[in-house]
Parts: structure tokens; sequence; C-alpha cells
């Protein structure tokens, strides 16, 4: 979700800009395929990708892509449909519920790939994904078929919902949003953010001894939506809507430093122990977008049906950082192994991606755009992850794969109005690294 702001120019011209170095510019290698967030399109809005390394011929990786309400996209390393897994109708109405109207079908909202859990007593690599309309995680293992991987839903058929207690609730649409998987010990767990609340969950994903992944909540984590200035001051972010906070979308692990990075999406980056996620002693904001602590005035739209936000940029009081601008989305990390290598942050609101180390301190290190080329450039992105591995002959030095909020050239409808597009976007890993001077390393370490 992101807010509306509203920067008037004499406003814009005090922001604090100039100390910014300027992004380099990079170019997509290539695109998938258009997807439209209209009735014609299946109401399509794409939003995040996972790139699944092949076992033994790194050539022959994908990339799962998630559609919200459009399902699940497994895309070819060139791009190419390979399959295509629509979502969950909406459930039927239940005894006692009030709301039957509004039941909503599965919304995809984030994915991650968990290589090797033990499903049935083999390992099996799974897709997870976030499932928004349901209140859910949806599960898929990778299985080879006649020498092709496809995917197989096994999510178990009694999941609970994460965050609401029934479906009535589930309908208010706070529910699964942002997500992010690793390892502990033996355990494979899940990060989960509610939509438009600062809540997240640990969730532990596991057999349910019928060849099916089902999960288990073990801690809750309520993140701050309120923030000291300094000043004896607070500061809270603008919002659309009287009862929401600033949510998290953009998550990652980072086993080897034993972080947890969480994007809160109108404030900044907040770093938490891993082995430890609920010890708020441990909890850290290491950077700040640059709206942080601007004050602002808010009125309603009554067109759009939201609030709209001027930010007053004459009263800054410099708290935030000048190369991160809300929304902040996706988060990934390159591995260069030992510890080193870079967590990226999509800065949704200039279109920039900010590269910080991974190693203690979180030095920025500077930041790139992906521009016009062989294909459109990268507009509003919401979803991205970046592997080090050389994935055969295309892309030999790593890729990066992101979410295009504004795919181009337009395309009308029937009346003459454009339709809301967006796809996926492949960037090859060496041209951003010549141009920040950043390291490429093509250990696999995926697996």
């Amino acid at each position: 979700m992101r807010i509306k702001y509203i920067l008037a120019t004499s406003l814009l011209l005090a922001a604090p800009l100039a100390s910014r170095a300027e992004p380099v510019s990079v170019q997509a290698a290539l695109e998938t395929r258009a997807h439209f967030d209209d009735r014609a399109g299946n109401f399509t809005d794409v939003d995040d990708p996972a790139i699944w390394l092949h076992p033994s011929d790194s050539g022959r990786s994908l990339v799962a892509t998630a559609l919200k309400e459009g399902g699940l996209d497994l895309y070819t390393l060139d791009g190419q449909l390979l399959q295509h897994l629509p979502a969950q109708p909406a459930p039927a109405c239940m005894d006692g519920q009030n709301d039957c109207e509004n039941n909503a079908p599965g919304r995809l909202n984030n994915v991650e790939v968990v290589y090797d859990f033990d499903l049935g007593g083999k390992p099996t690599d799974l897709v997870v994904a976030s499932d928004r309309g349901l209140d859910t995680l949806a599960v898929f293992a990778l299985q080879a078929a006649d020498g092709q991987w496809l995917l197989r839903d096994v999510t178990a058929p009694a999941v609970q919902p994460i965050f609401s207690r029934d479906q009535d609730e589930i309908n208010e649409a706070y529910t699964a949003y942002g997500l992010a998987t690793y390892r502990q010990g033996e355990s494979t767990l899940a990060l989960v953010s509610r939509n438009s609340t600062t809540r997240v969950a640990v969730l532990e994903l596991a057999d349910n001894g019928a060849g099916q992944v089902t999960y288990a909540t073990r801690a809750m984590l309520d993140f701050p939506h309120e923030f000291d200035t300094g000043d004896d001051g607070t500061w809270t972010p603008c919002t659309d809507d009287d009862r929401d906070r600033p949510q998290f979308e953009g998550m990652v692990a980072d086993p080897a430093h034993n972080a947890l990075y969480l994007g809160q999406e109108n404030v900044g980056i907040w770093r938490i122990a891993l082995d430890a996620p609920a010890d708020r002693s441990r909890w850290t904001l290491f950077a700040r977008a640059k709206e942080f602590g601007v004050p602002y005035q808010r009125e309603w739209d009554a067109q759009e049906e939201e609030y709209a936000c001027t930010l007053l940029w004459k009263q800054d009081p410099g708290l935030g950082d000048p190369h991160l601008s809300v929304d902040i989305e996706g988060l990934t990390i390159y591995d260069a192994g030992d510890g080193r290598g870079y967590l990226l942050v999509s800065s949704q609101g200039d279109n920039t991606v900010a590269v910080y180390s991974r190693e203690q301190g979180n030095a920025y290190l500077g930041s790139f755009r992906v521009d016009d080329g062989r294909v459109d450039g990268v507009n509003e992105t919401d979803g991205m992850m970046v592997i080090n591995a050389a994935l055969g002959d295309r892309f030999p030095q790593g890729l990066l794969v992101m979410q295009d909020g504004q795919n181009t050239p337009p395309v009308y409808d029937a009346d003459g109005q454009p339709r809301e597009g967006s796809n996926f976007k492949f960037v090859d890993w060496q041209s951003i690294a010549s141009q920040l001077e950043l390291t490429v390393d093509t250990t696999n370490r995926a697996r």
C-alpha cells in the first residue's frame, strides 16, 4: 500500500536531496509477460519474485512470482512462462458468518524459496507465499516431471489464519502480507507481517504427516508506530486510514550475521536478532527514510477516497537518510561468502535501489536505478531477489529479478484508457557490480 503524498514545488525545493550522490544507471536484460490489474487481466498486480537454483544445472534455474489475485507464475531464465497456478477461490459462507459477500479469493503477495525441507521423509524444495486474501501461507513443492521441474500445491487443508480469528475478521483485510523464510537448526521458520499494522508473526513450518505443509505460531512481534524525534517530541507516519499503522513488507534473513532485516515502509529498516527475534533490546532502526520525522498536513481526497499528505519540507528536522524514499519495499541479500556481501533495498519513492554492506554497521555503499534499454526500465518496485550463483550462459555473474510496477509501453482498454500494467525485469548482477564496484562471487551458497 502506498500513501499518497503531495509535494508542492516550493516545498520540494526544500527537500534534503542535494546531499545524495547520484544513483548509477543500469539496464534490464529481459522481461516477463505483461499483467494487468483490471477485470480483463484477472486483477493481476504482480508483486514479488523468488529465484530457485536448480540442484544440478544452474542454467535451468527458475523464477517463481506472486501475482496477487492472479496466482503464481513460474518462469525460465529467459523470461518464458513455464507454469501458471491460479489463486484459491473465495471460501464459501461459514456457519454464523455475518459478511459472506466480502469473502475474498486467494491473493498471493510475497514469495520465498525453501531448500531441502523434510516432507514425507524426502528433502523437498518449496515455494512459500503469503496469502493476503485468506490470511494463510500457501506452500508449493518443486518436483521433477518429464525432465522439467513444476510446482504442486502441498498446503495442508486445515491451516489456520495467521492473524485473524474467523472469516469476518479476515474480511477486514488485516491479513498476511510480507514474508521471509530462514533455517534455524533443524527448524524452517517464516516471518510474516500483517497488512496495515506493525505486527509480525514468527511461524514454524512442519510436515503434517500426509505429505503436506502446515505451520504453527512461535511468536508475535509488535513494532513501534510512534517515534521519538529527540526533542521531547514524537512523530507518526501519515496513514490513509486512522486505524492503520506503518506496515512491513520487505523482509530478509541473514543467518551469517544472526540478523533479520525488516523494511517498515514509511519509516526505515530494522535489524533484529535471528536467534531471539522477540528481544526488543536487540532491535535497531539502522536506516530511516528521508521522510522520517517530516511534519505533514493530511487532507481527505474525495475522488481517491483516501487521505493525501502534504509533506512540510521546510520543517524537516533532518532525521532521515537522503538515499531512501518511501515506500521502502523489497529487501534481498547478495551473498559474497564469509559474511561479506550486500543488503539491497527498494527505495520505491525515487525508483532506486539502495545498497548496504552486510557487515557490522551496515554502511551505505551507493544506489542504482534500472533505466530504459533493451526493455523498459523499472519503477515503483515492490519485491525483488538477487542470487550470486552463476546461472548458465544467460546470467553467468548472478541475477537480480525486480518487480516493475509501471510496465511500458502502455496498453489501452476498449475505452481508450491506459491499463495498469506490471511485470518482472531480469538484471545481470555484473552490470550493477561494475558500476558500484561491488563484489562478484559466483560460488553456489544457496543450497
